[in-house]
């Protein structure tokens, strides 16, 4: 078994991480995608808005929830799945309401935090907030049990651990003890609104209210008050999330181009993985040029210095300067990876050759699942 096959057989998460525009997304689903024709009940989550990996898989478009991709789809491409592939693009205010309206101790708290205007700004625009939801979907798909393999597609990052750090910053940011001093004032107590006790607070929020104006500062006390009672579930849950991501039924894939700026972000990614304590299970290499031969000069090279050569002999010297320029691409990208091999190990990586078919429909996706689990 090569790694990604190895992990496909064995593991119930795989998360692929990694910067953006190395191909996170089609690598993700093109890994759904085998495990399914190899037997398992797959979901694939994505936080890709594109709509050409909906189309790809023969779905008019990614919800919420997943959507089961049709057979069909799998027989007119010649593969019968003994399992079946389920795909879904996370929608980051959605799955916060949905998190309110689960776990809010009664319908009409929930209710209260839905109309809020703060919250209805705040739910899909709060720094952190994508990735926490994508925690909470995969803990809500981990724990209602219907899958035999889920895979993740990360948010691209510059800092490729806020994905992990999410649900810490979330719960930190809900419990900020400045937050509440400064929203004190404005939490109801006894049916009315409480006094400021110290003189200097109450002529900072005299000024803040003057800029922002009183309704913003008691929408957003309204919206923590009725977050109370909350509070413990949030952590609750990002401590399962967190062993959930250390547990042996989990595997992370760094994802990969042979770009410079690329290998740097997996090299530091890969890196922080064991510094967490995280599993690392397999690197993979996106749109690597192929080496042709040695690059060496040949003997066309001085025929196509012949005045008699012609036409054939001009032909001839723009193809040899265009396999010099490609060498020097394979070089260059050989050179990034020779960097990237001193803090990952090559047996737990797996090549893409850059493929002329891009994955823009289900062929293609299968083309790069084939190089994905290619033997050897």
């Amino acid at each position: 078994m090569n790694p990604i096959e190895e992990l496909t057989a064995r593991k119930e998460i795989i998360v692929c991480a990694g910067a953006g525009g190395v191909g996170k997304t089609t690598t993700a689903a093109a890994i759904a995608l085998q495990a399914a024709v190899a037997g398992k009940k797959t979901a694939v989550l994505t936080i890709d808005p594109a709509r050409r990996l909906a189309s790809s898989l023969g779905l008019k478009e990614l919800t919420n929830s997943p959507r089961k991709v049709n057979n069909r789809k799998f027989s007119a491409a010649g593969l019968e799945p003994k399992g079946e592939l389920h795909a879904m693009m996370l929608d980051t205010k959605s799955t916060f309401d949905e998190v309110v309206t689960r776990y809010a101790p009664s319908p009409e708290q929930a209710a209260r935090i839905l109309a809020n205007r703060f919250y209805k700004n705040i739910s899909g625009t709060l720094s952190g907030t994508q990735e926490y939801m994508a925690m909470e979907k995969l803990y809500e798909l981990y724990s209602d049990g219907g899958y035999d393999l889920i895979v993740i597609d990360t948010p691209p990052t510059r800092n490729a651990l806020d994905f992990l750090d999410a649900p810490r910053r979330m719960t930190d940011f809900f419990e900020s003890r400045v937050l509440r001093w400064f929203l004190m004032p404005y939490m109801k107590a006894g049916g009315g609104i409480m006094r400021v006790a110290n003189v200097a607070a109450a002529a900072f929020l005299k000024i803040v209210k003057r800029i922002v104006g009183s309704e913003v500062l008691e929408d957003t006390a309204e919206f923590f008050s009725n977050l109370e009672g909350m509070y413990e579930g949030f952590k609750q849950r990002a401590r399962e999330v967190a062993a959930l991501l250390q547990s042996p039924s989990t595997s992370f894939v760094v994802v990969t181009s042979p770009a410079e700026e690329s290998v740097a972000e997996a090299t530091f990614f890969a890196s922080r993985l064991n510094e967490a304590g995280l599993p690392f299970g397999a690197l993979v290499v996106n749109r690597v040029h192929p080496r042709f031969g040695d690059g060496a000069d040949v003997k066309p090279r001085q025929l196509a210095k012949l005045e008699r050569g012609g036409e054939v002999a001009q032909l001839l010297a723009k193809l040899l300067d265009n396999e010099e320029a490609f060498m020097r691409v394979v070089r260059l990208e050989e050179e990034n990876l020779d960097h990237l091999a001193l803090n990952v190990p090559r047996h737990r990586w797996v090549r893409v050759p850059y493929l002329e078919r891009e994955a823009v429909d289900f062929p293609g996706l299968i083309a790069i699942a084939e190089q994905l689990f290619t033997k050897g």
